[in-house]
């Protein structure tokens, strides 16, 4: 099948980075691929350092009008079996330039639809809306769509990382992986950090987003943990930084559609420490493959790290759980399969029984 995959995005956020995910799972599986990005920006670049064939062109914001013409014959030139859209530049480019050819928008973006008369004419051109996680369509992200709307998972590549069953007895370190916004909830861990003993640290990954590493180095100080926390910055591969962990801790406040991070730490074997919201709780079973706190409980947070390091043999469980849960459910060859049953019944033109077509 050939595949055209639509990432209009500035860098290489979740949604951008569970498009080239997806884009290499295809292609891996078989399917001719070509991934449309911003020419020479960071997703284009990510996606070529992963082996994918790559068309620039933009798309984006006061790119869109003049990028339309070349959009169009980017699609005569490779006459794609279906369109898949990571964001509304893509659907709606393809609704204007591309009626004929099926259509798969994926929503991971935590704003709601937007609604009105244009964007109801896109939507009734979009054959599929695929949802990562069934938070968003409990929570009526599907808006004012009338059409099929499915839930497929991000995939995750399981075989990238270690299980730590494999490594030595670990350290008391939590990982923590997040651009530096205060959605993401990094000052709930360095608060915990303060609850925890001497020999508990911490490491956090990611590049700065509306606060700064020396803010963040600043309340860590205040509360006389700076020697025990590192921040990493943006680190490009985070297979290493893992791999010293004991437990992993994602601490966002709010946002999470898909936890890249969170699959990541549970396909290396790690328990996750995850804030009970949207997206974490469709990834994480309490009490098997991690634990819940509440978004912002430091106190709750801190306990439970405290719980997990004096029980090693429940943390490794725990791990041991997570890993086969990614390599069960979330493993490129397990969600490859669902995709290519979901676009074989499009491309196809077979009818699917119901609108709420779950996966």
């Amino acid at each position: 099948m050939r595949i055209l995959l639509t990432i209009n995005c500035q860098g290489v956020d979740a949604s951008a980075a569970g498009g080239i995910a997806i884009a290499r799972m295809m292609d891996e599986a078989g399917h001719s691929v070509t991934l449309q990005a911003a020419p020479d920006g960071p997703v284009a670049r990510a996606a070529t350092a992963q082996g994918l064939e790559c068309a620039g062109l933009n798309l984006q914001k006061s790119a869109f009008l003049t990028g339309l013409l070349s959009f169009s014959k980017l699609i005569r030139s490779i006459a794609p079996d279906v369109i898949i859209t990571t964001r509304a530049d893509g659907q709606t480019a393809s609704a204007m330039v591309a009626g004929s050819v099926p259509m798969v928008r994926i929503r991971c973006d935590i704003r709601k639809p937007r609604s009105g008369r244009f964007w109801r004419l896109v939507d009734r051109r979009t054959d599929l809306v695929v949802f990562p996680s069934p938070f968003m369509i409990n929570r009526s992200y599907s808006g004012e769509r009338n059409g099929l709307v499915a839930v497929l998972p991000h995939p995750v590549d399981t075989d990238l990382y270690t299980d730590a069953e494999e490594r030595e007895a670990l350290e008391p370190l939590l990982v923590s992986i997040g651009r530096l916004s205060p959605m993401k909830g990094h000052r709930t861990l360095i608060r915990a950090l303060e609850l925890l003993p001497e020999e508990v640290k911490a490491v956090v990954a990611g590049a700065p987003s509306q606060q700064s590493i020396d803010e963040l180095k600043t309340f860590a100080r205040s509360l006389r943990v700076e020697k025990r926390i590192t921040f990493a910055g943006k680190v490009d591969d985070i297979r290493g930084l893992i791999s010293k962990g004991a437990i992993g801790v994602v601490t966002s406040l709010g946002s999470e559609v898909v936890s890249r991070a969170g699959m990541e730490m549970m396909s290396s074997g790690l328990p996750l420490l995850a804030a009970a919201t949207n997206g974490l709780l469709d990834l994480v079973e309490d009490g098997r493959t991690g634990l819940f706190h509440s978004p912002g409980n430091y106190r709750q947070l801190a306990s439970q790290a405290a719980f997990l390091l004096r029980n090693p043999s429940m943390t490794r469980r725990m791990g041991r759980r997570a890993r086969k849960m990614c390599i069960d459910r979330l493993s490129y060859t397990v969600i490859a399969e669902k995709w290519n049953l979901t676009l074989n019944a499009l491309t196809e033109g077979n009818k699917i029984a119901s609108r709420w077509y779950h996966q």
